[in-house]
């Protein structure tokens, strides 16, 4: 998956983006717009783990809890890779909302967080598609602008 196909404003289901939006894996199939009628599927499980990537890859969100492997895992620094080999490996073919359950769990990095505060982001009470319109702008261009550099 390419930043340009994760920010396609045709494709992309802006709630992926919420604060909230990537807990479980199931959210995040959720919100890429599958139900628990096809989030078995192969072509739900492909997109996931390219949306999961790509969304590393860009230091947007991270693994906040290893699922089963937390004990093991937890407090480990392991790369971009290595989650993307380990979640291939865990998330089995068929696999529905409560085979998600024992699975890494994401949440957004602190930085998209604080950034969002900034511009007047609260939890409770925001139309998250309207603030993102009247607050944002593009995402995409957003998302850059306030990304930490390196």
């Amino acid at each position: 998956m390419t930043k340009e196909e994760l920010f396609n404003k045709k494709s992309v289901n802006i709630d992926l983006f919420h604060p909230e939006g990537v807990e479980f894996i199931s959210s995040i199939l959720q919100n890429l717009g599958y139900t628990y009628t096809n989030e078995f599927t192969e072509e739900a499980r492909e997109h996931g783990l390219n949306t999961i990537e790509k969304l590393l890859e860009l230091e947007l969100i991270e693994v906040y809890h290893w699922g089963d492997y937390n004990e093991k895992l937890n407090g480990k620094l392991i790369p971009n890779i290595r989650i993307m080999r380990y979640l291939a490996e865990l998330w089995q073919k068929g696999a529905k909302t409560p085979d998600f359950y024992g699975m890494p769990m994401f949440k957004y990095q602190k930085w998209y967080l604080d950034a969002l505060k900034k511009v007047g982001f609260e939890y409770r009470g925001i139309d998250w598609k309207s603030f993102v319109k009247e607050k944002l702008g593009d995402l995409e261009l957003w998302i850059e602008q306030n990304r930490p550099k390196e």
